[in-house]
């Protein structure tokens, strides 16, 4: 009988909330910024294009142009033509990237070089870009590869000593940034400056199954979700994305299901399966294989989640794997916006930028340190 793959996964009870302390400070920040901000570039992982797309980015940092980074794009199969739908809707510039390539990193210099002389005048003072996106997707990261590959390489040419240096921190789990920095340059000529941030996460996600494909990206740290809830959720989207098995098959000849066969699997490949004896055992009765389910659910999801190899790549997100035409991607997104609009942060946003996000409106609920910006921001454009 031919393996059917699950068409649903089942509905866990799962935490849909992970907003901190500093994801609400740099959104303020963020807001206090915008008007010294000419060019957005938002970060968002290639494996979970949609998941990792933050819809409270348009709010605060309303009418500022944006280019979409979709980050590691060496651990991802999702399309081009596909992204090339969903942008053409919203009028967006896009790139594929991986954050640690110096052609890419090369390739976003040029495409913001190119905004740059765009602009007439030029900004006085350079232009200024601010690196948004979700924990851990690859922003600081960005900002190391366009600061060596601009700045540091400029300085190279004109034989000044440049040591190479991390101008931002970066590390395996979500939370390594949790400021927004001070302006960083990452080119003389032209002049371009920037504003890396800490990744911010949704106040809630909308379901289940957003949250474990933000766990699957490492958008949440590892402990976040129950690891073989982590697996099972992979497993489900690689049968999907390849009813045969051949994404797993070093483990198991056959495609499977069940979660507890795979790890089974996993184990006896590392060779690291037990034999106990059962609960009630008695002399003469076989031992029981056993193993570490948590371990071996933990080892098989880092292997995706980290791309040990070039062969674990996929698609985490589940309306990017049936290949969501852009109009309904844009019903998504609306539908994010208006259940996101009726937070408590919203109406926070709303207080102190207006309803239209750009800070304008005579009538909002200022604060002493948005009186503070705002002075900076008028300073600013003397």
């Amino acid at each position: 009988m031919a393996f059917v793959p699950r068409r649903t996964f089942p509905n866990y009870n799962l935490p849909l909330a992970n907003f901190k302390g500093h994801h609400q400070k740099a959104l303020t920040k963020f807001g206090h910024l915008a008007p010294q901000i000419d060019l957005v570039l938002e970060v968002r992982d290639s494996r979970a294009p949609i998941s990792t797309t933050n819809v409270i980015f348009d709010k605060v940092l309303a009418h500022k142009q944006k280019i979409v980074l979709y980050s590691k794009k060496d651990l991802s199969v999702l399309k081009k033509n596909l992204l090339d739908k969903w942008h053409a809707q919203e009028n967006e510039q896009y790139m594929f990237i991986d954050a640690r390539n110096k052609k890419d990193a090369t390739k976003v210099i040029d495409l913001v070089a190119k905004h740059y002389r765009s602009l007439n005048p030029p900004p006085p003072l350079g232009l200024r870009l601010m690196v948004i996106g979700m924990p851990n997707v690859g922003k600081s990261t960005l900002v190391n590869s366009l600061r060596d590959v601009g700045y540091i390489s400029q300085l190279s040419n004109n034989r000044v000593s440049s040591k190479r240096s991390k101008v931002a921190r970066t590390g395996g789990q979500p939370g390594v940034t949790k400021a927004t920095s001070e302006i960083i340059r990452i080119s003389e000529s032209p002049d371009l400056l920037m504003h890396d941030t800490p990744g911010v996460f949704l106040p809630s996600v909308k379901d289940a199954e957003t949250m474990l494909a933000l766990s699957l990206v490492g958008c949440v740290h590892s402990s976040f979700i129950d690891p073989v809830v982590q697996a099972d959720y992979l497993l489900y989207l690689l049968n999907l994305q390849d009813p045969k098995g051949k994404l797993y098959s070093e483990y198991l000849p056959h495609p499977t299901n069940s979660i507890m066969e795979l790890l089974h699997g996993i184990a006896k490949k590392r060779d690291v399966l037990k034999m106990t004896k059962p609960l009630h055992w008695s002399v003469g009765e076989p031992l029981e294989e056993t193993f570490d389910e948590l371990g071996m659910a933990n080892h098989w999801v880092n292997l995706w989640k980290q791309g040990k190899s070039p062969k674990y790549k996929g698609l985490f997100d589940l309306s990017a794997i049936v290949e969501t035409n852009g109009e309904a991607l844009r019903e998504i997104f609306q539908q994010e916006k208006e259940r996101v609009g009726t937070m408590n942060i919203s109406e926070k946003i709303t207080d102190s930028l207006g309803n239209d996000g750009s800070g304008k409106e005579k009538h909002r609920k200022r604060t002493a340190k948005d009186r503070e910006y705002d002075l900076k921001n008028r300073l600013f454009k003397i």
